[in-house]
């Protein structure tokens, strides 16, 4: 019973792991907490000593990690040691614990999600968006807003394609420009702008940060923005951003409205300054 119930948790909100250069790679400190029943102190304290043993015998395979930048609880990303699942196998026979084989069954039943996913790429979606729904809930964003977000996530990869479909000769900056003329017409802030207001970093998606009116309206934006691509059909890069431009605006003027009704900002939620009232710098 013990066994499959540690099976069940681990389920990447417990392991985070990232697809890297056709495999996956896992946290090393995740997966100590696991087996040792520890919180993260102690497990960064157990790998510390037990790199160092690893370095006397000579096991340079296990003490020279990847490092990538995976997710945090506070949903920054910071710079981790990982191991591949070979790597992860021979790290967890050299540790005693009773849930080394519920691990290795685990990693399996990772290698074969992926290789199902390649072969009906609708799963890989499904399962990413359970990962990121559990994430937004681990950060502590209320269902309603969740669903919101995801609804969006669903509308930014069509439009994205019906871009890539209606432009004429794609340039690789057209997802960035796009995005830039779409804020800008909404909010009237670019994206640097937006996470200034925000006080996010430059690495952090500012959607993610949104409030929820301010996630529907940028739906509701690129969905009607996609409509329009597809009835124009091949379009110049002027052309798309032209029809860009002018749903941003539309659907800026009625998210502007709706924020001075409610009496605060949509993308930060924070209170509007009364006129006359400076900005702090």
């Amino acid at each position: 019973m013990h066994q499959l119930t540690f099976t069940q948790n681990i389920d990447g909100s417990h392991i985070r792991r990232e697809w890297v250069d056709n495999e996956w790679f896992y946290s090393v400190i995740d997966i100590l907490m696991q087996l040792l029943d520890a919180d993260q102190k102690r497990a960064q304290n157990y790998y510390h000593v037990m790199k160092g043993r690893l370095k006397r015998e000579g096991n340079e395979s296990l003490t020279n990690c990847k490092r990538l930048k995976l997710v945090s609880a506070d949903g920054k990303r910071y710079l981790t040691d990982v191991m591949n699942a070979e790597q992860v196998l021979r790290l967890i026979q050299s540790i005693p614990s009773p849930k080394v084989e519920p691990l290795k069954q685990w990693l399996a039943h990772v290698g074969a999600e992926r290789f199902e996913e390649t072969e009906d790429p609708e799963l890989g979606l499904f399962r990413t968006l359970d990962r990121t729904v559990e994430h937004y809930r681990e950060i502590g964003k209320p269902d309603s807003w969740i669903a919101y977000r995801v609804e969006g996530i669903i509308t930014r990869k069509q439009f994205v394609e019906a871009l890539k479909i209606a432009v004429l000769d794609t340039p690789s900056t057209i997802y960035a420009q796009t995005t830039e003329k779409m804020y800008k017409g909404l909010w009237n802030r670019t994206t640097a702008q937006l996470r200034r207001d925000m006080d996010i970093t430059s690495k952090e998606n500012p959607r993610d940060h949104f409030g929820k009116y301010a996630l529907m309206y940028t739906r509701m934006a690129e969905e009607l923005a996609i409509e329009k691509l597809v009835d124009a059909d091949a379009v110049t890069l002027q052309a798309a951003m032209d029809i860009v431009w002018a749903v941003a605006k539309l659907f800026g003027q009625q998210a502007k409205q709706l924020s001075e009704n409610v009496g605060y900002d949509l993308v930060t939620e924070k209170p509007l300054l009364a006129k006359g009232t400076p900005k702090k710098r």
